[in-house]
Formats: C-alpha cells, structure tokens, sequence
C-alpha cells in the first residue's frame, strides 16, 4: 500500500486530481482514480485538492503508540516549520504536549538543517558547480523518476529529517531509540522507505496527524505550561522552511554571493527549470527548490489556518529569536556522516507510435489537428498527452468530456426525434423552448412557428404550473378535444439543472377508442345473451307444462291398472 491510496466509494470521477497532479501519476481504473506509486512524487496536491476526501494518506499514529505501549524511548524530531502550524501556541507549549503524548524528548530538526546547510557550502568549496539541493524528497523524487539524467547535478547530502535522526543516533548510541520525524510534508513518509536511508527515522506523522491525536487524547496545548526543547544547536536553520531558507543557512556559513544562489519552489516552476537545464546552467551554483510553493510552509498537511504571509513571518521571527541559544554542548557533540546517494528508479514510460496515437485520438473524434481541443478538461494538459496516458494505461478515452457530451446529446437528439411519443420543453415563464416532431404531428402542428409561443396558446397550461410550482413529477391523463379528440397519458418533470419543465405525450387515441369498440361489443354481446337466456326458460317452461300433464295421466292409468289386478272396483 502507498502513502496516498484511493477510498473507491468516495471518488466521484471528477478528474480533478489529474488535472493537478504535476507528473499525472494516477491511473483511473473503472472511472476511479488511483495513485500509481512508482510514479508518484509525493507532493501531496491529490490529496489536498480532492473535493470529496477520497485521496487517504497513511495514518502511522498506531505505529507511534505502539512505541508507547511496549515502552520504548522515543524521541520527536520536530519540523522548524511547528510555529506556523500551531500559531496560537508557544513552541515551549507544543514540546509539553508532545510529551504528554508520550514522547520522552523533543528535539528540532533545525540542528540538523544547520549542518545540511554547510554540507551544501562544502560542496561549493570543493569546486561544485550546478549543484540542485537535495533537501526536498518531492523534488528529490521528481529529479529521480523524471529527470534521471540530472541526478549527478543533486547535492549527495541527507535531508534534515535523516541527518537529525543520525544525529540522535550517536548521540544516544549505543541505547536503542525510536525516531519520529513531526512536519507538514507527506513525501517525508515515503523518504523514510528510500533504500538509501533505510531505518534511519522509523516514523513520520505529519501536524495533521498531532492535531487529531491531541483533540482525542484531550490535550490542549494552550493550557499547559511550557517545556523547553532539550537541545539547541543551531542558528538560522529555523528559517529553513521558507523559501531560500537553506540559501540563508548556506551564505551565513560560506559568503557566497546571493547571485550565485537561487529558489525555486513550485512543482511546475521546478519542472520548466529542469526542462532548461542545460539553459540555466551557466547561470547558478547552486539552486534551491521546493515542491510547495513559498517552501515547506504551504505543506498539504501544515493544518494552519493562518496566510502563508504570516505562516512565513512568524518563521523567520522564531528564528531571529532564537538564534542566540545555540547550546553550549555544541562543539562537544561528534557529528555523523550527512552525506548519500541517490540512485535511479527504473520506473518504465512506454511511447506509442505516431500511428498507435493517432488511433487513439480517433476513439474521442479526432481525425486532425483542429479536432484537437486541448481544454483541459480530462486532466491532461493536450489531447496527445492523454492518449499516451491511454496508450499508457493510466486514462481511458471516454474521458474525453467534449466528445462524450457531443456524442451523449446527439443521441438524446436522436432519441428525441425518433419515439413515437410527444415531447415538448418549456421554460419557467412557460414559453415552448423546444418540440419533437412526433407532438408535431399528434397536434397537426407540422410547419407552424410553435417555438417562443406561450403553452396556453396550445393547451391548459394547469400541470406544468403544478409542476413548476412544487417541483414534484405530475402523470394524468388527458383529453384535448380541440386536437381531434385527442387523448394522452401527460407526463410532466421540472428539470433542475437547466431549470426547464418537460412534457412528455403518450398517445392514447386508438387505445381508448379501441377500449370503446370493445366496451360496445361487450354491452350487445351481453344483451344477445340476456335474450338466449330468456328464449330458453321459456322453451323448458313449456317442455316443463307439457312432461307435467303428461305424468299425471300416466299416473292415474298405472292406479286404476293396479286395482284392476287386484279385483277392486273402479270408477270410470
């Protein structure tokens, strides 16, 4: 599992995250986004942008509290970028409450950052020239997966994070200790696992994660008194996360001349920059970017709701009055080793033909240049840039929304010309907007001007102002004797989003006169029956008189023919 994953039930196909992400690393897959790891810098903006919270970035406070639970010494290297997240505190109050969180020490990274600044100035001296800072692992990672024919160009240095773990280290050595790095940046969760600084922090949270963590644990850092932190070693380091701050760190230590040295911060800005390498070599010795824009500051995950102007003034003023509490232990303390390769990712970007693009570009309606729109909409920047990503298969060409739209409305034309039933679209002031040809024809309307007329001029307007009044779908049937006596099932909807009513006729006519014929059928063979019926109780009645007669004669023959065999006498 990567550091941001996709929660699928969320992600509305949106395309939004595409459009932002910088290198495009995301695949969609059956309409939802997914990040594509191996391609993924880390810069967080998916997660920052996505409006329905499907991008989840992974949570390791369980891992931390675990550390607690078993009992294990753990310190906090804390990010010098803590008093813009947590403006309304006192950096002595957020040490108390990472300690009453269970942290056992709380130290700043900024130490660190101190001496990864003069790692970048030792580099100058030893004659580097175009040397790329390498204390972002955005950037880092940017330079590696995309740009890997200028990893010789970046700084073999650690980044703050893992030259402040080494540091804790050795000087807690030979004690085993846990490291948890504190700061607003997600690539650090991914740092962390670089084979080349492997096991150096064991885990990363970001403020987000504290501030969570401290509302459920109940802890209010305003209410507590302060701590300070237990170890000072540096100057202007704490002004490392604003932009040009390991420039500022660097001139302090070397004197370089600041035309020398240059920012950069912005993904995009960085990626033009590395486009014309080769252009803007000649004029820098060292160049210092950042993913976010303004520096570590504008983090994805700084949770600070104060500007960015005032997240970076209160930096800089943390800085200045700090300065002067570099420890006395300083010197005494033996530094580690801060430098590192780095290595290229075989991350494998295959490139489909002039032909295989062009039939990709065909799928979505484009046969030439100018069916080329290039708008943006899909996330990708150009039309060809998409079907690579096709081709690739990291998009699908039904994201092509200009193309689906044309082809979805020129069915729902077709559809609308073609059925049998009757439409009709009218707007809210009850003019006809638009009419299909079938109602046309139901009410022999063919080549009369209809469209911009008001619906009473043609029928009872009552169950579109229904409608139009409750916003509720209406079905009646009804019956318009000025059109042939015609006869409907009148289907009425309001629709919302182009705030139109819309009738829908089903012509009812021939099924009702039908209904009539049968009803009339019904109603004669009924009453030719009634009249069978009658005919024949008469029959039986009079069979009935005649077999009654009959049997009564029978009777007083077969009496007197009884008495005769017996010898009575009988009467005539």
């Amino acid at each position: 599992m990567g550091v941001i994953t996709t929660e699928k039930t969320s992600c509305r196909d949106c395309y939004k995250c595409i459009r932002h992400c910088p290198v495009k690393a995301i695949r969609l897959n059956m309409g939802h986004a997914e990040i594509v790891d191996e391609r993924c810098i880390k810069d967080g903006q998916c997660a920052l942008i996505c409006p329905q919270g499907a991008k989840k970035i992974q949570n390791d406070r369980p891992i931390v509290q675990e550390y607690f639970d078993q009992g294990e010494f753990v310190v906090a290297s804390l990010a010098p970028s803590f008093v813009a997240s947590f403006p309304a505190v006192r950096p002595d109050q957020v040490v108390a409450a990472l300690k009453k969180l269970g942290f056992n020490e709380v130290r700043e990274t900024a130490e660190a950052a101190e001496q990864v600044a003069i790692e970048h100035a030792a580099l100058l001296r030893e004659g580097r020239e175009n040397i790329i800072a390498s204390s972002c692992p955005a950037v880092n990672a940017l330079i590696y997966i995309y740009y890997p024919h200028l990893i010789p160009y970046l700084a073999p240095v650690v980044s703050p994070m893992i030259g402040h773990a080494r540091m804790i280290r050795k000087e807690f050595s030979p004690r085993s200790i846990r490291i948890v790095f504190i700061g607003p940046c997600l690539a650090k969760k991914a740092e962390k696992n670089e084979q080349e600084v492997f096991g150096e922090v064991d885990t990363v949270l970001t403020f987000e994660e504290i501030y969570e963590w401290f509302e459920e644990a109940g802890i209010e850092p305003a209410k507590l008194s302060g701590e300070p932190v237990e170890v000072s070693r540096t100057h202007w380091a704490r002004a490392f996360p604003v932009e040009g701050g390991l420039l500022k760190a660097t001139a302090m230590e070397t004197g370089i001349l600041s035309k020398d040295m240059l920012a950069l911060t912005g993904i995009d800005r960085c990626r033009r920059f590395l486009d014309g390498f080769e252009k803007e070599r000649s004029g820098f010795r060292i160049m210092e970017m950042m993913s976010c824009e303004g520096g570590c500051i504008d983090g994805p995950i700084i949770g600070s709701k104060i500007s960015l102007f005032e997240r970076r003034r209160k930096i800089i003023e943390y800085a200045e009055q700090e300065s002067r509490s570099y420890s006395e232990n300083a010197d005494r303390v033996l530094l580690p080793d801060f430098r590192r390769d780095f290595t290229v990712r075989n991350v494998h970007f295959p490139l489909p033909s002039e032909e295989e693009l062009k039939r990709i570009l065909t799928l979505t309606g484009k046969f030439t240049i100018k069916d080329e729109l290039n708008c943006g909409a899909c996330g990708y920047d150009a039309c060809r840039e998409k079907a690579v990503a096709v081709y690739q298969g990291l998009a699908e060409a039904e994201m092509c929304i200009p193309h689906m739209r044309a082809r979805a409305e020129s069915f729902s034309s077709f559809l609308i010309t073609v059925t049998p039933n009757g439409i009709i679209l009218i707007d809210e002031n009850l003019r006809i907007v638009d009419m299909n040809p079938a109602l046309r024809t139901m009410l022999s309307l063919q080549g009369k001007v209809v469209i911009g007329k008001t619906v009473q001029d043609l029928f009872d307007p009552s169950p579109f102002v229904g409608v139009l009044r409750t916003k509720k779908a209406l079905t009646k049937e009804t019956h318009y004797s000025q059109y042939h006596n015609l006869i409907v099932k009148l289907s009425v909807f309001y629709l919302e989003k182009s705030r139109l009513l819309m009738g829908v006729f089903v012509d009812l006519t021939r099924e009702r006169e039908q209904e009539k014929s049968m009803e009339n059928i019904r109603e004669k063979t009924l009453a030719n029956a009634q009249q069978v019926v009658t005919n024949q109780m008469m029959v039986a009645q009079e069979i009935a008189g005649l077999l009654g007669e009959t049997t009564a004669e029978t009777k007083t023959l077969l009496s007197k023919l009884g008495k005769i065999i017996r010898g009575e006498t009988v009467e005539e």
